[in-house]
Formats: C-alpha cells, sequence, structure tokens
C-alpha cells in the first residue's frame, strides 16, 4: 500500500463542524479530587498562554476560535486516517502492513496533536448575550449596557454588547476578571464526560481561592473559602457568586471556561441580571477579603496550576503575553 493513496483522500481543509451548548445544574455527582489522568501522550503538558493586558472581547474569542480549529482539524484527519486504515485492511486482509516511510508519516500526523491548552485573558468591558436572548433582546436593551457608567471604574472603556453563539443569557466581562478559556480533547482523558469537566474546573477555581498568594509575591495564601450549589459555578453563599462558568463542546473538544472576580467594578454586574439570576448578586475576591493585593495575573497562575494538578497533568508551560500585537476594534 502506497501512503499517498491513503493521504490524497484524506481532507486537509478546514470544515465547519456543529457546535453544541452544555450546560449543567449541577456537578455534586463529579468527584472533588483529581478523578481522571491522559491516555494520550498529547495530553500530558498543559500550555498556559497568559495574555496580561486587557483585550478586546472579539479579539479573545478569535485567539480562542483558532486553537479550537487546530484541534478539531487534526482530528478529523486522525479520523480520516483510521477510517481509511480499516477500510484498506477489510479490502486486502489485516496482515497488511505499512513500510518504514509510510509509518514515519503517519506517526508525525499524530504527533501534530496539540496538548491542552489554556488560554487566560482579562477582557475590555463586554457584556456578552447567549442564545436564550439571541431572539428576545431589542434595541433599546442593548443601549442600556452600552451606555451603561460603572460607579467605581468611570475611565474604563465604554462597553460592548456582544451577541456570541453559545448557551445561556447575558454576563459581564471586564477588567479585574481573569476568564480562561480551556481548550482540551475529553477523549485524551481516562473516563472524563463533558460534566465531569466542569465540576473539575470548579473545583479548581475553589482551589485557587483558596491557595492563591494574598498578596502578589508572598507566601501567605488568601484562604478564601468558597462552594458549589445547585446553579453552576462557584459561591461564596447561597447568594453571592465569585465565578461564573459556561463550556461548550464540538466533537470532544471544549472551549470557553470560567470568569473569577478578583477586583472587578460589581456595579457592572449587579445593575443587571446575569446568567438569568434575578434573586443573586456577584461578589470578588476584593470584596470578600479588602486587605488582599492578590492580582488577575496571580489568580491565573494558580487556576491554571490547580486545573492541571486535577486533570493528572504534572507538567504546565507556560508563556506570558504583554506584547502581542492585537488590533484595537
Amino acid at each position: 500500500m502506497r501512503v499517498s493513496n491513503l493521504l490524497c483522500r484524506l481532507p486537509l481543509k478546514p470544515q465547519r463542524t456543529a457546535f453544541h451548548k452544555v450546560r449543567f445544574q449541577s456537578t455534586l455527582k463529579c468527584t472533588t479530587s483529581a478523578s481522571t489522568h491522559p491516555i494520550d501522550p498529547s495530553a500530558d503538558t498543559v500550555r498556559h498562554l497568559q495574555f496580561v493586558k486587557q483585550v478586546p472581547f472579539e479579539s479573545g474569542v478569535d485567539i480562542q476560535e483558532n486553537f479550537v480549529r487546530a484541534h478539531l482539524d487534526i482530528k478529523q484527519l486522525q479520523s480520516k486516517i483510521k477510517r481509511e486504515m480499516t477500510s484498506l485492511r477489510n479490502e486486502h486482509g489485516p496482515e497488511i502492513q505499512l513500510n518504514f516511510h509510510e509509518q514515519m508519516i503517519i506517526d508525525n500526523i499524530n504527533q501534530m496533536k496539540p496538548n491542552p491548552i489554556v488560554l487566560t485573558f482579562q477582557f475590555e468591558p463586554t457584556y456578552t448575550g447567549g442564545k436564550r436572548v439571541k431572539r428576545l433582546i431589542n434595541e433599546e436593551q442593548i443601549a442600556r449596557f452600552e451606555s451603561f457608567r460603572p460607579s467605581e471604574q468611570a475611565d474604563n472603556k465604554k462597553p460592548k454588547f456582544v451577541q456570541v453563539e453559545r448557551g445561556g443569557q447575558v454576563t459581564f466581562h471586564g477588567p479585574g476578571q481573569m476568564v480562561a478559556y480551556v481548550i482540551l480533547d475529553l477523549k485524551t482523558f481516562h473516563n472524563f464526560p463533558a460534566k465531569c469537566l466542569v465540576s473539575t474546573i470548579e473545583n479548581a477555581a475553589m482551589k485557587a481561592l483558596k491557595n492563591v498568594p494574598k498578596f502578589s509575591g508572598s507566601d501567605e495564601p488568601l484562604n478564601l473559602v468558597s462552594k458549589k450549589t445547585d446553579e453552576t459555578g462557584v459561591w461564596v453563599s447561597e447568594d453571592e457568586k465569585i465565578a461564573s462558568i459556561g463550556i461548550h463542546v464540538r466533537r470532544s473538544v471544549t472551549s470557553h471556561g470560567i470568569c473569577i472576580n478578583v477586583d472587578p467594578d460589581l456595579s457592572y454586574m449587579n445593575s443587571f441580571t446575569m446568567c438569568g439570576l434575578s434573586d443573586k448578586r456577584s461578589t470578588s475576591i476584593r470584596e470578600q477579603i479588602p486587605d488582599s493585593s492578590t492580582s488577575v495575573k496571580d489568580v491565573a497562575i494558580s487556576f491554571v496550576n490547580e486545573l492541571s494538578k486535577l486533570l493528572g497533568i504534572s507538567k504546565v508551560e507556560r508563556v506570558q503575553l504583554d506584547d502581542l500585537p492585537i488590533a484595537d476594534n
């Protein structure tokens, strides 16, 4: 068998893949300790790309989509190779073998599979609308979001409203928040459904809130106690939410993740109904522990470290990006 005959039938052009909303009211049944581990060499390392300057929300989503697309394209190529090999063995018998050069090409393709990636951002002020409000929200409501002026961070850029293709309702992303997008292939981990990824992200956030330095550069932990409730996310009480969570899954490849309130102007969130929870309010690390000086950068590092441990991964490769040219919108 010539590998050229196999490869010429493989789709190298990226194709659009349907994407599905994943939402879980409760993940309390998933364990609070490490319950999975990598079963593919590509998942042995977490790559953390940490954007340390404020980024326009649309730019962050575009960056995420590029990494998701890379995962999906390689996954599609590997799936096609597997199907073609099965077809050839069915046609010519199970004894058919690749020669050295053919096997080397296939091995190189398999090694192209990306590692799990966590992108962490601090976005410019942005209200985002999910699918549940896409057909309901009107221009007057959008104008209210875009004309809002915060009570403390009055010098921030004017907020934008961006409609996105995720599940849920209206949420806020902005200065003082740590947003982490988790991009990985669930099938490269042992017995790891999407609902348990949500639980793992929640657990990593709770551990980060406990273990992140209370003061930047110190060894004293923050020790902020948080918990899960029947609503998705991380809470400090039944009515006060400190972190919002939402993921998407396309062919077992995840995107989006978590937003942890470090030191945002809470009026952005508490002046409106966020996530459809009219009887709840948002809180932050700074509101809960006023003398803390922990930063968005500190929380990003702590969260990714805790997430990696819960995924059964011991190696984190971190790149801090503070001079990446990102066009202003």
